[in-house]
């Protein structure tokens, strides 16, 4: 066998090494992040008691809930729970990472007990909704405007307010530069991140101490979206300098998950000629201003009611 037969060989059998372990690696990675929860259909069994027994969950179990179906683009079967309020205003309200539709009481009590409908979904991979996975984003951006048109045909006249936290709130600033129904009248985002490519890039340095993970995220992009067809480069860049839907953005200052500076970010990318208001909550961490329940309501409902009726 001659030496450039050789050097070929092994060429081909680097390659084809270095092709397993991309795949391995971007499995492995996509995987840890976007796949449905261990134990999700368990987790209301294992929950912690005192989460089980705020006021707010005793309060929200305590009404009337509507079980909602509907099928997404890809053929799950999603679920999402209203609460009625004989009213033609409504909130629809995206719960954040790993969470549930129910994660969200508090800040569906607030528009209930301001006259508002509340509609609440398990996202794709969530609790009772079907999937394995969830992309974070991407793919949840359909099945949002799916539920608004389905909901418009319960009641032609509803004025929404969409509102998102952590994960949600991304969701919802990337809806709202697509085409929306008149009928979306402001949106709220609570803690959401810009740039789903940045946000995984920071969670592995503070988390994994992966201290260079730029080439690991390229690879685990180009796995994520030549076998699950969306891509990690979901970014509100893209759609907020198109919105003309009306924002409220709330964040706290000591958030470390998904860091403070995010709110300047998002705002800053919606027009000066669409109105827009940024709320900080101080000293209070990740999806945590909520807690200051006085402030959270006023700005809210303050906001909303200057577009809604």
């Amino acid at each position: 066998m001659e030496i450039w037969q050789i050097v070929l060989i092994i060429l081909g059998i680097m390659i084809i090494i270095r092709i397993i372990g991309f795949l391995i690696c971007g499995s492995i990675c996509y995987h840890f992040v976007f796949d449905r929860r261990k134990g999700d259909k368990d987790f209301a069994k294992n929950e912690n008691i005192e989460a089980k027994n705020s006021p707010d969950r005793l309060w929200y179990f305590a009404q009337n809930i509507e079980e909602l179906t509907i099928c997404s683009f890809d053929k799950l079967t999603l679920k999402g729970y209203l609460l009625r309020n004989n009213s033609n205003k409504l909130a629809i309200i995206l719960h954040g990472y790993r969470g549930r539709y129910y994660s969200s009481v508090s800040q569906a009590r607030i528009f209930y007990e301001s006259g508002f409908d509340v509609f609440m979904p398990n996202n794709r991979a969530h609790d009772t909704s079907e999937g394995k996975q969830f992309s974070m984003g991407p793919k949840e951006v359909k099945d949002l405007l799916n539920w608004i048109n389905y909901l418009l045909k319960i009641n032609p006249n509803y004025q929404i307010a969409l509102m998102g936290i952590s994960m949600g709130a991304h969701i919802v600033m990337l809806s709202v530069g697509q085409s929306m129904p008149n009928n979306v009248k402001c949106f709220i985002e609570d803690c959401g991140y810009t740039n789903l490519m940045d946000e995984l890039k920071f969670q592995l340095k503070k988390s994994m101490k992966v201290a260079h993970p730029k080439f690991l995220m390229w690879l685990n992009n180009l796995y994520i979206q030549f076998f699950h067809h969306f891509s990690m480069n979901s970014s509100t860049e893209n759609s907020l300098p198109k919105t003309k839907i009306p924002g409220l953005f709330i964040h706290g200052d000591k958030d470390n998950f998904v860091p403070f500076d995010n709110l300047e970010k998002n705002y800053s990318l919606m027009s000066n000629n669409v109105d827009k208001k940024k709320v900080v909550f101080e000293n209070k961490e990740h999806n945590r201003a909520i807690t200051d329940k006085d402030k959270y309501k006023m700005e809210v409902i303050n906001f909303v009611n200057k577009y809604i009726e």
